[in-house]
């Protein structure tokens, strides 16, 4: 399980390996680019114009980000608990779902709540979707990660089934609910651009799963079941009851995305609107280190990479969009490997204090034995015999035997620091 940030290893893991990696891997597409021929600068440039070369471009970028940004932060609640919500993509299409059902099966509701309760709707149906693989993982043993991802396969095609069934618009050339009413939708707060209230609701977002997993008990509790789930269980912690709240509460962050791609960005249900926003949450997450600052940053990269692949597609480079998402592969890749020299650092730097305390252990237990045979006022008779209680303790590693006993520990720690 990814571990979170330490507050020594903070600025190495959370700031230093994300940034090395991105300049790794936009210095392999760099390579990649020179090799087939195409200007890496022109490349760069053309990319970056799209995606923060001007007010639309940046408002883009931030819209492209949101629902990867709050699918991540729902998928980091649940590997902080040792769980991995494999199907976060299945909660984006079924919360989407929910949230048009809204929208088209209540007419009568008051105009301005039904974008809210469209989106409550659509969080709901998330969190039900997530909580279901949490209930057979606590209750069968059932491995989240099968079960979660099979349920995005349930997911879309039940929206499959609502737009060309019930839902489905005559005449229609692709399968697409009728464009919402604007009252029903997102405000937009940047004219001009697609940049909604689902921004805003994003930012909340970031600040709720803080606090939920920082500052509550049952954040408490989810930690403490992600570090060991049976030493959770003996002090008291519903073991069980944690795992399905933590995949209920990680499902809901992804409905949360799901409610806002069609209410705020698209203003209706498209077959296949998501084009693996529940996948490339994970890589977000784990770019992030799964703190919700972290993963913020890294949603506006893959939102800047999807951005700029936009703009290479009306650009005149000759360089097919797929680029970025090499350089988003890439940018885990790297992330991952640098966590691991990070965490196989850490794990000598915990043997080598190991293995001083044992020899100051050892010094000092030599000391006593040394002070005890040279002391004057013991008489001859007055020596303790080795198997009294009052005899000294030799646990501590001392003596010919702790000696034996350091060695083999010694050998033992360094072994497990090895590769």
């Amino acid at each position: 399980m990814l571990a979170p940030l330490t507050r020594a290893g903070r600025l190495g893991e959370g700031v230093v390996v994300p940034l090395v990696s991105v300049a790794l891997a936009l210095g392999s597409v760099a390579a990649v680019l020179a090799i087939i021929g195409a200007d890496p600068t022109r490349v760069f440039q053309s990319m970056f114009g799209a995606a923060a070369g001007d007010l639309r471009g940046l408002a883009t970028t931030v819209v492209k980000a949101m629902p990867r940004l709050l699918a991540a932060l729902g998928i980091a609640i649940a590997i902080r608990a040792n769980l991995w919500n494999i199907g976060a993509e299945g909660q984006i299409y079924v919360s989407a779902t929910a949230a048009t059902a809204v929208v088209m099966m209540m007419p009568d509701l008051p105009l301005l709540i039904v974008p809210i309760v469209a989106m409550a709707a659509g969080v709901a149906a998330g969190a039900v979707w997530g909580a279901i693989p949490g209930l057979l993982r606590a209750k069968r043993g059932i491995s989240e990660v099968i079960t979660s991802l099979m349920l995005v396969y349930v997911a879309i095609q039940l929206t499959r089934y609502m737009l060309e069934g019930p839902w489905a618009v005559p005449r229609a050339t692709f399968p697409a609910t009728e464009p919402f009413e604007q009252y029903a939708r997102l405000p937009i707060i940047v004219p001009g651009t697609l940049l909604n209230a689902g921004a805003l609701v994003a930012i909340a977002a970031v600040v709720a799963a803080w606090f939920i997993v920082d500052r509550t008990r049952f954040g408490l509790d989810l930690r403490a079941a992600g570090g060991n789930e049976r030493a959770a269980a003996t002090l008291g912690v519903p073991v069980s009851r944690v795992i399905i709240g933590t995949m209920a509460l990680s499902g809901a962050f992804a409905g949360l995305a799901g409610a806002v791609e069609v209410l705020g960005i698209r203003g209706r249900l498209i077959d296949g609107f998501s084009p693996g926003f529940g996948f490339e949450a994970i890589a977000v997450a784990l770019l992030g280190r799964l703190h919700p600052v972290g993963m913020v940053g890294a949603a506006l990269l893959f939102g800047g990479l999807d951005a700029g692949g936009a703009g290479l597609q009306t650009s005149i480079t000759g360089v097919s969009s797929a680029i970025v998402t090499v350089a988003a592969g890439l940018s885990v890749l790297y992330v991952l490997f640098g966590q691991g020299i990070v965490e196989r650092a850490a794990a000598r730097r915990r043997t080598r204090a190991a293995l001083r305390d044992a020899d100051r252990g050892q010094a000092a237990d030599q000391l006593d034995e040394r002070s005890g045979e040279a002391d004057p006022s013991a008489g001859p008779g007055s020596s303790t015999p080795k198997g009294s209680p009052d005899a000294p303790s030799r646990s501590r590693m001392g003596g010919p035997s702790g000696a034996g006993e350091v060695s083999f520990i010694r050998s033992e720690l360094e072994g497990s620091a090895d590769p």
